[in-house]
């Protein structure tokens, strides 16, 4: 890649993320789905959801998943009912992300789960605008399966 267009995407990495801590407002704690949809607005993406799964990550966990299309990045959302079946179900993640309870899963990038109260988030991609933005908004990932 030209050094000239490796240092712009940089630039742009920095200015983003500078944007994110910065900026005019804070982003809020994201803990269900509705607030996680109030942070990435926060942020300044264009958000489109949170809309019913109908993928095959709808299956990922006990419950059905739910998504978010920020700045075009996908964002597989989970909310459980209670702090019980929330451990059970986190406790499923294998420890580089790959793997869910006995399902393995051909993700595009690599995983980076989020979790903040009953609310876990997977994103599938290395935008630092929507890493960042979730390590705000929900603390940092957890079975990491690309490795920041």
């Amino acid at each position: 890649m030209p050094a000239r267009k490796l240092f712009a995407i940089s630039l742009l990495s920095v200015f983003a993320t500078i944007v994110i801590a910065c900026g005019s407002g804070s982003i809020p704690e994201a803990d269900s789905v509705e607030s996680l949809g109030t942070a990435l607005e926060a942020a300044g993406m264009r958000v489109d959801g949170p809309n019913e799964n109908d993928r095959l990550s709808a299956n990922y966990f006990s419950i059905p998943g739910m998504q978010y299309t920020a700045s075009g990045e996908t964002l597989f959302v989970y909310e459980f009912p209670d702090d019980d079946e929330l451990a059970t179900q986190k406790a499923l993640v294998s420890p580089d992300g790959w793997g869910i309870g006995l399902k393995y899963i051909q993700w595009t990038v690599g995983p980076s789960y989020y979790q903040n109260g009953r609310l876990i988030v997977i994103y599938d991609g290395e935008k630092s605008l929507i890493m960042d933005t979730l390590t705000s908004a929900m603390g940092d990932r957890f079975a990491p399966g690309n490795p920041a």
